[in-house]
């Protein structure tokens, strides 16, 4: 019974240890686990709330619509407009929506096809099109604004539920004085303007044979991506340049905007300085360094800045941009201004400052009747609406006539 009794004790003694051994460990595992939140928040990566493993949702600005009340996002490039709204379960791509509304009732899967368009609450309109809203909507305009040059230079998208939203402007920097005891305060010019976006139509017609929309295995993804880079691309290049025939269907233009800073004719470059002096414009317009965004422009500029040598005799090293001027993004476009294939512009400034309006519908027609008859051929007629307006002009600064 005696020794019964003592592997009764040695195992209670057992027992205890073992505990006493896990809630040691359970301490040192927590301790790492606050060490290791200690380091990364000082080194600038919160990993967010209690237990250390679900990283924080980032902060999404928002503005107030003053009329309906209800927060408006403002979305920066990497933000999504597609995670505002979730996606209804079974909803098509992009491509094989398209894919569905070209073929119609000639598609091997067209019941399928038709039963996904009505889960994603895609029917068709009164002008014979479809009109795609909704998450999927959303996700066709993260698309678009991948390829867009704009929205990665720093422009800031809008979503726009009606065809006009007013926003605010600074049309001046507030005026500062110091005060004497009962001395008239001095008059100022206003320091805020309204702008309006105008929802415009952005439209994008392809066409393609009644054959390749029938047999092409890749005619999903080829639609998707001819429709949004040509469409991002038209964008792009009504956002700096506006357009010379009907000019009133499009954006303005920042190239076309009032108050931006502006070089002189720039001319053939030889050196960075162009490049130094928009700085400087922008920095005199209190727009602080860090802020200055990156530089936009037609790829013939980076032919020409790229064979740029230092100047010295036989030397034919390239010449080294100043380190602001290498720090500074540089983004590439066709959409950027190119006239007479000699002359070009660029851009500078803080791209926050640009807004990109955009309504959240976009519509897509198949013109059957006008070319099937002809050649039998299909056309892809697609919409978008947008605009773009600046809230502070002279945070942008043009570099123009660049002779490459």
């Amino acid at each position: 019974m005696s020794d019964m009794n003592e592997v009764l004790r040695l195992i209670e003694v057992q027992g205890k240890a073992l505990d006493e051994f896990e809630h040691k460990q359970i301490a040192r595992i927590d301790n790492v686990e606050k060490y290791l939140r200690e380091i990364e928040k000082k080194a600038g990566r919160p990993r967010a709330d209690g237990d250390g493993n679900t990283p924080a949702p980032a902060t999404r600005e928002a503005w107030i619509d003053t009329k309906s009340r209800k927060a408006v996002p403002v979305l920066v490039h990497a933000d999504k407009l597609a995670s505002l709204e979730q996606r209804p379960a079974g909803a098509p791509s992009l491509g094989r929506m398209l894919r569905g509304i070209v073929l119609g009732g000639a598609a091997h899967d067209a019941r399928e096809l038709e039963e996904e368009r009505k889960a994603a609450n895609i029917f068709s309109d009164t002008s014979g099109g479809f009109t795609v809203s909704g998450a999927l909507s959303n996700e066709w305009i993260d698309y678009l604004r991948a390829a867009m040059v704009l929205s990665r230079a720093g422009a800031r998208t809008l979503p726009m539920d009606t065809g006009q939203v007013s926003i605010a402007r600074v049309t001046a920097d507030p005026t500062i004085s110091w005060h004497g005891e009962s001395v008239a305060l001095p008059e100022a010019e206003p320091t805020f303007g309204k702008v309006t976006l105008n929802a415009k139509t952005c439209v994008c017609l392809v066409k393609l044979s009644l054959e390749i929309s029938q047999d092409s295995a890749n005619i999903e993804q080829i639609l998707e991506q001819v429709i949004t880079k040509a469409m991002a691309a038209a964008i792009d290049s009504a956002g700096m340049n506006g357009v010379t025939v009907d000019a009133g269907a499009a954006p303005g233009g920042l190239f076309n905007l009032s108050g931006i800073n502006a070089l002189s004719t720039v001319g053939a470059p030889t050196s960075w300085d162009f490049v130094v002096d928009a700085i400087y414009e922008l920095m005199a317009d209190n727009v602080a360094m860090e802020n200055i965004g990156a530089m936009v422009g037609h790829p013939a500029i980076w032919k020409k800045l790229r064979k740029l040598k230092t100047g010295i005799s036989s030397d034919l090293t390239s010449l080294v941009p100043p380190p602001e001027v290498a720090a500074l993004p540089k983004l590439w476009t066709t959409a950027a201004p190119f006239t007479g294939g000699t002359t070009c512009s660029a851009m500078i400034g803080d791209w926050r400052e640009m807004i990109f309006g955009v309504r959240k519908d976009i519509t897509v027609t198949v013109l059957r009747e006008a070319l099937m008859g002809s050649n039998l051929q299909v056309g892809v007629l697609a919409y978008a609406r947008v605009d773009f307006a600046a809230t502070r002009a002279t945070s942008f600064c043009a570099m123009p006539g660049i002779t490459i």
